[in-house]
């Protein structure tokens, strides 16, 4: 059942709710796409420029994780269809680097070293969401279910 306030709301509205709150996996997940298939590889000349670069991929590896941190925390504790939805979307960015690892032992998709590191990194952190920030949000949605006390 929807809520008046839901069934007024715009869907211009709604669907920026929505990217908000679940939007930083489709990001991830869009910027996998362009580094793992369409070849963002920097041919890098020096150490340091080699570091600069694997810096910024971890840089949006921390984004990303304080992104679902704030919305885990912000989801509503009503139900689970909030967290059900959170964990579906946050493994987008898990099938994707799933789907270039496997063409790329295949060797369909040759992967330079730049890229494999994002990949690893992308592995690290998305494992990190689903199994860490999943666990938090249930355990929050279980502790939030009003009980009915039978005596």
């Amino acid at each position: 059942m929807t809520t008046p306030e839901a069934s007024t709301t715009p869907i211009g509205r709604r669907l920026a709710a929505f990217l908000f709150n679940h939007g930083a996996p489709i990001v991830l997940s869009g910027l996998l796409l362009y580094v793992l298939w369409w070849g963002h590889s920097p041919q890098l000349q020096t150490v340091d420029a080699a570091m600069w670069h694997v810096s910024w991929v971890g840089v949006i590896a921390l984004l990303y994780i304080a992104l679902q941190a704030r919305a885990v925390l912000a989801q509503p504790r009503s139900g689970v269809m909030h967290a059900m939805i959170e964990i579906l979307i946050s493994l987008l960015p898990l099938f994707v680097v799933v789907y270039a690892f496997v063409d790329w032992m295949r060797g369909v998709n040759l992967l330079s070293i730049f890229q494999v590191i994002v990949m690893v990194q992308a592995t690290m952190v998305t494992l990190i969401d689903v199994v860490i920030f999943t666990w938090f949000s249930l355990s929050l949605s279980r502790l939030s279910v009003h009980t009915i006390d039978v005596r």
